[in-house]
């Protein structure tokens, strides 16, 4: 079952997330001078909507006005509604789907540089080092959901930015005051290792690479090297591999005018029927398509993203 992004809606203009080739998020400011984007998500449930994993520069709010979602976050899920709202550090490899029913959410992407100099020096910028920190769920009160609410109605005028930092600002001062630092030096190991050997698998994804390979590259052996792909993308070294190459052949066939044929050897697959089938599979038209169906279909699906195998491509390195 082919699966599509979100339809986001940014001040009455409608777009679905890009990313840059190594999954950074594209994010369009208010303005130069005001770092901060906001822009609601729909997704539909009968078409298992959802975001594939990426990342960004930035923080991010989620907070859902209906339904439900799933996020998974550094191989974490969790579920968010509409009392609560979950605060992303920058850098962090995250994801989201519905679950039951169609969902309705607002994002609320920004730089800690519009905060207060003072405030940024002494408390935002220092909270934000702390590595242990990545994520957090916050309940909302009465008052702070208006706030929210009042940006869903993208024919209104936009909130003020003063009320943008204000809200935001009570944010961070809710999480400061509740954060339980924990070191776990031995978690923070861990996630160096699997970044080490995600970064490997991206730097070698057109050579024929086998689990023993990228196990010997952490200085691991291979179930080890299986667990930690599964424990943080719930996919297996190998089937993490082979989407990341449909990923970048999708690339391709966007920005370039290569032949199927070239694009299959450039990214790793020594058959091109094999290819085609793994293509077909994961987007649901082949490759040998051609004309603009087959465009406009890359850019809208982005891939097949099971229920309980999120897709997942790249985690950005420390």
């Amino acid at each position: 079952m082919n699966v599509s992004f979100p339809k986001c809606n940014q001040a009455g203009t409608e777009f679905v997330i890009s990313t840059t080739d190594d999954l950074q998020e594209k994010v369009n400011y208010l303005s130069e001078d005001f770092p901060v984007a906001i822009f609601t998500q729909t997704y539909h449930h009968a078409a298992s909507d959802s975001t594939p994993f990426h990342w960004h520069n930035e923080l991010q709010l989620n907070w859902v006005s209906e339904g439900e979602l799933e996020y998974c976050i550094n191989g974490d899920s969790l579920r968010l509604s509409g009392d609560k709202i979950l605060l992303v550090k920058d850098h962090q490899l995250h994801s989201s789907r519905t679950t039951e029913k169609d969902t309705c959410s607002l994002c609320i992407n920004f730089s800690p540089d519009i905060f207060h100099p003072m405030i940024l020096k002494h408390y935002i910028r220092p909270f934000l080092e702390n590595e242990n920190f990545t994520s957090s769920i916050q309940l909302l009160n009465p008052g702070q959901i208006n706030i929210l609410e009042s940006l869903l109605d993208q024919t209104s005028e936009p909130l003020g930015y003063f009320s943008i930092v204000n809200f935001l600002s009570q944010v961070f001062e809710e999480l400061i005051r509740s954060f339980d630092e924990k070191p776990d030096q031995n978690d923070k190991e861990e996630k160096e290792l699997f970044q080490s050997m995600l970064s490997f698998v991206h730097s070698h994804y057109q050579d024929p690479l086998a689990v023993r390979q990228i196990a010997a590259y952490g200085i691991i052996n291979k179930n080890r090297c299986t667990d930690l792909f599964r424990k943080y993308t719930r996919l297996s070294p190998i089937k993490y591999l082979n989407e990341y190459r449909l990923y970048m052949a999708k690339n391709l066939i966007l920005n370039t005018k290569k032949p199927i044929s070239e694009i299959s050897a450039d990214v790793g697959y020594n058959q091109i029927s094999h290819f085609i089938e793994q293509f077909r599979g994961a987007y649901g038209l082949s490759p040998l398509n051609t004309g603009t169906s087959l465009l406009v279909s890359l850019l809208i699906v982005p891939a097949v993203y099971h229920k309980s195998d999120p897709f997942l491509l790249l985690l950005k390195a420390l």
